[in-house]
């Protein structure tokens, strides 16, 4: 649903032209007609000996790399794959991730990131959707598939398949594609109950990371990569690195801890860092110190706090901090600010200007530009944008509309949906959604597909998904039930959506409703909706047994990260809202706190108080019996000694 805009005044000429051509003027020289794997085998043929990827101790130069996507790629040719075939990726952050994506591109292909945490249907569903006749895979990432029978029958693995692979010819391939062509397809939440594609072609990455003008690319920085690879981040992160000659410093795997972020940096010498914006403020809060290194830090993904950011501008005075933004149809950043010190006195940090090769209009419900300061819907035009939805063309249609202000008749505008304006200085001010859209961990979520996999369940009659901040301000998402037959179990519709959806999309919390508020008109009123604990039934029900001084800590930390008053032992951390991030908060908490030698895995394993408490009490007990034991083989060997000393003497 979106609602209608205020109709603003609109402006002058002089301000239309100001605002339709001096502050749209961004063009840039850059390699617009080249394709991502060309650029980067210039650069391997620049500098074959310089280092491309590194991931812990392991590293490879761009000969190298360059060298295995060649095999790569010649393998997925001899099973079909050419311009325009949709390739999907099971792969983690390693080397073979860049070689798996390097040698998708270099085959003509478009690759697919999947990630293995989603559910099997949601997977499946991706699948069927892009019609991938092969999947590119590692051996230990299909092990953890708890259902297999969505793949293709042409399944490429990176290490059991390493043979077939390694047979191939080491040469670049005939390039099939051109700038235009498909680089990948990514998913983002879609509002009608399904996940949409996004199909981004090469241009609008080679646009991201070329000639621009929002960071420094060269061969002199090293680039932390650290969100998934079906996360758009990761295509600034990737690409800025190898299609300029700098290093790609790949994190480990899996979730890791604040500490292990900071030890990422320092080990590789990282010296560009992207992070969300939840992630930027722990590790404001929490460690600092470790962010030093960095040369240029992008932080974005939701609103910035501007307390966090006036902390990061005393902490980081010698580190470029830039607020980004960007829908996944912009691929990845569409404008960008480099945070002064008065932004930090403001109330609320900026957009920012569109990046090069960028134009953004802000409009009204006619799609005639504002004046300045009045509010409009950001539409984004420009090299940046994506082709459209995959196998969705009504929705692109609705979505991408025809660039009123271009004389290319092929010329188009991406809706974004997010409500801004411009300031005098002509940077854009986020206001807020004209939909229902929310943003959780970085991840953008439509409220609309949830609720439609919730009336899915036979014990639901209907459903509401709204986006609220916690008692820690943190933004959770809250569901609201009308049960089919006046009742509903809590924990198999919970089941139930964890089977259907990823963890970011589930609701921290379910609410028993008799009916959903409407408006006047007959629609859902979300604003009507209570909060939490006003005559609800949320999920959990708390109570406080005796506990004992650790499982106290514990709760301690439990309640101020995820906002609660109360939490019982048994109480998964995950069913009571939390999520990665907020782990990650609390193992910091709990490291300063209780033991500096907790591992984040512990907390993932030992997800409830008494099992947490009591895997630590354990341990304890292990390191004091280890300490005993060291103290009384340390006084047998004086023992010994003085003995020895005694004999001499006599």
């Amino acid at each position: 649903m979106v609602t209608t805009l205020n109709n603003p005044h609109l402006p002058s000429s002089p301000e239309r032209h100001k605002l339709l051509v001096e502050w749209n003027a961004t063009a840039s020289d850059y390699p617009r007609d080249l394709c991502i794997h060309q650029l980067f085998e210039q650069e391997a043929a620049r500098r074959p000996q310089a280092i491309a990827v590194r991931f812990g101790d392991e590293q490879m130069s761009y000969q190298e790399l360059n060298r295995r996507a060649n095999q790569m790629a010649h393998r997925l040719r001899e099973l079909g794959v050419g311009p325009e075939t949709l390739v999907s990726t099971l792969v983690e952050r390693s080397l073979e991730m860049a070689v798996a994506l390097l040698g998708i591109l270099k085959a003509g292909g478009a690759f697919v990131p999947l990630d293995v945490s989603y559910p099997a249907p949601r997977l499946a569903f991706m699948a069927a959707d892009t019609q991938s006749p092969v999947v590119v895979a590692e051996e230990a990432v299909l092990q953890r598939l708890a259902d297999r029978t969505w793949l293709p029958v042409r399944v490429v693995t990176l290490d059991s398949g390493a043979a077939d692979i390694g047979r191939q010819s080491c040469e670049n391939p005939e390039n099939l594609t051109h700038a235009g062509s498909l680089a990948y397809v990514m998913y983002t939440s879609g509002s009608t109950g399904t996940p949409k594609g996004v199909m981004v072609p090469h241009r609008a990455v080679v646009r991201l990371v070329k000639n621009t003008n929002y960071l420094h690319f060269g061969e002199d920085e090293v680039f932390l990569q650290f969100s998934p690879i079906s996360f758009d981040a990761s295509t600034l992160e990737i690409w800025g690195a190898l299609l300029n000659g700098g290093c790609l410093a790949v994190a480990a795997p899996g979730s890791q801890s604040l500490e292990a972020i900071g030890a990422a940096i320092a080990r590789h010498g990282v010296t560009t860092a992207w992070l969300t914006s939840g992630l930027f403020n722990l590790m404001i809060e929490q460690r600092p110190q470790d962010l030093r290194p960095l040369r240029q830090l992008l932080a974005g993904g939701d609103a910035l706090s501007v307390v966090h950011v006036r902390k990061a501008l005393e902490n980081l005075p010698h580190c470029r901090l830039v607020n980004g933004y960007g829908p996944t149809e912009g691929t990845t950043f569409t404008c960008c600010h480099t945070i002064r010190h008065e932004d930090a006195q403001a109330t609320a940090i900026p957009l920012g200007r569109p990046i090069a090769n960028t134009q953004v209009y802000v409009l009204d419900e006619n799609r005639e530009p504002v004046a300045i300061r009045e509010a409009g819907e950001l539409c984004v035009g420009g090299d940046g944008l994506a082709r459209g939805y995959l196998h969705q063309p009504e929705l692109t249609a609705e979505r991408f509309i025809a660039n009123p202000f271009s004389n290319d008749p092929t010329s188009k505008l991406y809706r974004t949906g997010d409500r801004v304006r411009y300031r005098g200085d002509g940077t854009i001010e986020f206001l807020g959604r004209i939909d229902d859209q929310v943003k959780i961990s970085g991840y953008r979520v439509e409220p609309g597909e949830i609720e439609s996999v919730m009336r899915q369940h036979p014990e639901v009659k209907d459903a509401a998904v709204v986006a609220r901040q916690n008692g820690a301000g943190a933004k959770k998402l809250l569901a609201y039930v009308v049960p089919r037959n006046g009742h509903y179990s809590a924990q198999q519709l919970q089941a139930y959506l964890e089977q259907k959806l990823p963890a970011y999309m589930l609701p921290s919390a379910l609410v028993r409703m008799d009916a959903l508020p409407l408006s006047p008109n007959g629609k859902l009123d979300r604003n009507a909706l209570p909060e939490l604990g006003e005559g609800s039934q949320p999920l959990q029900e708390t109570a406080r047994p005796g506990r004992s001084e650790l499982e106290e800590q514990i709760a301690g930390v439990w309640q101020k990260v995820l906002g609660l008053k109360e939490v019982n032992l048994d109480d998964n951390f995950f069913d009571l809202g939390g999520d990665s991030l907020q782990l990650l908060e609390a193992h910091a908490q709990l490291q300063a706190g209780i033991s500096p030698e907790i591992q984040v895995a512990d907390l993932f394993e030992y997800s409830t108080i008494r099992a947490l408490a009591h895997k630590l009490a354990g341990k304890a007990k292990k390191d004091f019996r280890a300490a005993q034991r060291r103290a009384d083989q340390q006084q047998a060997a004086w023992a010994r000694l003085k003995e020895n000393r005694n004999q001499g003497a006599r």
